[in-house]
């Protein structure tokens, strides 16, 4: 989250709660693939929890998206969210702007390759 703060100009948030509100006051929401902790899990298992949980994130992202879920632009983080979910959100009629590149997780030394990877789909306003 805080790389994608820092591609927003958002200032440094005391908690995560802020950090979410000033991310959504510049129009923009995280939402994870699913509410399941998977960091733990292997390969195989992250996946399966996050097919698992597609119908209930399509429904969060209606929920959120409001009427014009539809057009709301979706950019798919990690490499296996996008993998697994790109062909599915598309199909089901959301707007994924991905087209195929992968947005790698901006921890564990991938920020700089994270900041360049979103840019290419979401170019710095």
């Amino acid at each position: 989250m805080k790389q994608l703060m820092k591609r927003f100009g958002v200032p440094k948030p005391k908690t995560k709660s802020e950090g979410l509100s000033e991310f959504r006051n510049r129009g923009w929401v995280l939402v994870d693939a699913t509410y399941e902790p998977v960091n733990a899990l292997n390969k195989r298992d992250r996946d399966m929890v996050i097919e698992r949980d597609y119908l209930q994130l399509c429904g969060d992202l209606k929920r959120l998206l409001a009427i014009r879920w539809s057009e709301g632009p979706l950019v798919l983080i990690k490499a296996n969210v996008r993998k697994l979910l790109e062909p599915k959100l598309k199909r089901d009629g959301f707007n994924v702007l991905n087209k195929g590149r992968c947005v790698y997780f901006p921890a564990s030394g991938q920020q700089l390759v994270f900041d360049r990877q979103f840019g290419e789909i979401v170019p710095p306003s």
